[in-house]
Parts: C-alpha cells; structure tokens; sequence
C-alpha cells in the first residue's frame, strides 16, 4: 500500500509540475510571438536596424530563460532546432539582411507556433 501511495504522489508531482510549465509556456511563447510580429518584424521592414536588434536580444534572452525549463519537458531536438533559428535570426538581423532578417523571423515564429501546439496535452500529441 505504501509503494502505490508514493507512487501516486510520484504521478501528481509530475502532473503538477508539467502543468505548471504549460501555463507558463503558453504566456511566455504568446509574448514572444508577439513581440517578434509587434516590434520586430516592423523594425526590420523599416530598416531600423538598432531597433530591431534591440528588441529581438530581448526575445533572445527570454528565450534563453525559457530553453533551460523547456529542456526538462519537450523534445531537445525541437528546442535546438529553435535555438538555431534564433541565432540565425540574429545574425540576419546583424547582418542588416532585410530578405533573410524577415524570412528567418516568419519562420522563427511559426516554430514557436509549433512548440506551443507541440506541447499541448491533445489526442493528436499522445498518439
């Protein structure tokens, strides 16, 4: 009886702790998303470089703080594979490439699209 009541209590810490992150997930991947289609996608297609730099090193750096969490609950390979979105972003935008700066962005945002929905407790995710 002691091995299932711990292992029960095993199982809600873990539910507990997974539904934490989604609420936490869903706010920070919904402010970076919009950031990056409020300020930054904007600054680049006014060629306000600085700005554009600016404002998306604060989404770099957010999403740098969210990566360590994210690391515990989904995949890695998903996590890389934005990480390096994010840094050829930056780079573009460095670059002051207006074609690849925007395009990377759009992309870069349909990933964080996808890792919200990735993430998300539904039928299709389970199977």
């Amino acid at each position: 009886m002691r091995s299932l009541l711990l292992s029960i209590l095993s199982l809600l810490i873990l539910i507990g702790s997974f539904g934490i992150f989604c609420v936490h997930s869903e706010k920070t991947l919904d402010q970076m998303i919009e950031a990056c289609s409020d300020s930054v996608m904007p600054a680049i297609e006014e060629q306000r470089w600085e700005q554009a730099f600016s404002h998306f090193q604060t989404q770099y750096d957010t999403w740098h703080d969210y990566r360590k969490t994210a690391l515990f609950f989904l995949d890695t390979e998903t996590i890389n594979e934005t990480d390096v979105a994010f840094a050829k972003t930056l780079m573009y935008i460095r670059a002051r490439d207006l074609s690849n700066g925007s395009g990377e962005l759009l992309a870069l945002q349909a990933q964080l699209t996808f890792l919200y929905e990735n993430q998300q407790i539904r039928p299709e995710n389970i199977l």
